[in-house]
C-alpha cells in the first residue's frame, strides 16, 4: 500500500534537520549548578559556537529530492529551492522551503536551534501538507561531518510514525541528508536530499 502522506512530513524532517552545526560539552569555565542562578540563566541564553556553525548555512540553496513510498520501488524525483536566514540575535536559524508534491506546490517553514541548556538540537516544522507542527531532536555522531535527528509524526488514524534522519555535510557548498521512517513493518528509507548552494 502506498504511504504518501509520509512525503510531507519527512520532507520537513530533512529540512528542519539541514542546519545542523556542532555540538559540543559545556564551554571552560561554565558551571553546571551553583553560583548566580540569574548569570547562569544569562550563560545558556547566549549563541555559541554550534550557533555560528548554523550560520554556514545562511543563504539560498537548490535541491535534488528523491522519494520512496515503499522498499524496493522506483524513486520519484524533483527538484526544490530552500532559504536561510538567522532570527532572534543569531539563536535561531530560520527556513523556507519551496518544491512540489503529487504535481502540487508544496511550502514549509522550520527552525533549527541549538539548545545549551540540554547540549542538544532541536527543530520545529509546519509546510502547506498538513495541520500539525513536527518536533525533532539531534546529535553530532561523527564531528563535524554527521549529525542524526529524530522523532515522528502522526498519519491518518492518528498513528505515529517514527522517523531518523541523517545530514552529513559535503564542504561548505554541498550537503546530503537522507531520512529513514519506521510505519510499523521496520525502517525504511522514505527521502534522499542533495543540497548544493545556489550560486
Amino acid at each position: 500500500m502506498k504511504r504518501e502522506i509520509w512525503f510531507v512530513v519527512v520532507v520537513g524532517a530533512l529540512v528542519g534537520a539541514f542546519a545542523m552545526g556542532k555540538a559540543s560539552g559545556q564551554d571552560e569555565g561554565e558551571e553546571k549548578g551553583g553560583g548566580d542562578p540569574m548569570a547562569a540563566w544569562m550563560e545558556i541564553g547566549k549563541p555559541g559556537p554550534e550557533h555560528e556553525h548554523m550560520k554556514k548555512a545562511v543563504g539560498s540553496w537548490t535541491c535534488e529530492v528523491k522519494s520512496w513510498s515503499e522498499p524496493g520501488a522506483e524513486p520519484t524525483v524533483s527538484k526544490a529551492t530552500t532559504t536561510f536566514s538567522m532570527s532572534l540575535d543569531g539563536r535561531y536559524l530560520m527556513q523556507t522551503y519551496s518544491g512540489e508534491f503529487m504535481g502540487s506546490p508544496f511550502t514549509g517553514i522550520g527552525y533549527t536551534a541549538y539548545n545549551r541548556a540540554n547540549q542538544r538540537y532541536e527543530s520545529i516544522w509546519m509546510d502547506s501538507g498538513s495541520t500539525g507542527i513536527m518536533f525533532m531532536t539531534g546529535e553530532e555522531i561523527e564531528a563535524g561531518e554527521v549529525w542524526e535527528y529524530k522523532g515522528s509524526f502522526f498519519g491518518p488514524g492518528g498513528v505515529e510514525v517514527k522517523s531518523r534522519t541523517l545530514l552529513r555535510e559535503v564542504g561548505d557548498d554541498q550537503r546530503i541528508m537522507e531520512n529513514y521512517s519506521d510505519f510499523g513493518g521496520g525502517e525504511m528509507k522514505s527521502v534522499e536530499m542533495v543540497y548544493r548552494r545556489a550560486e
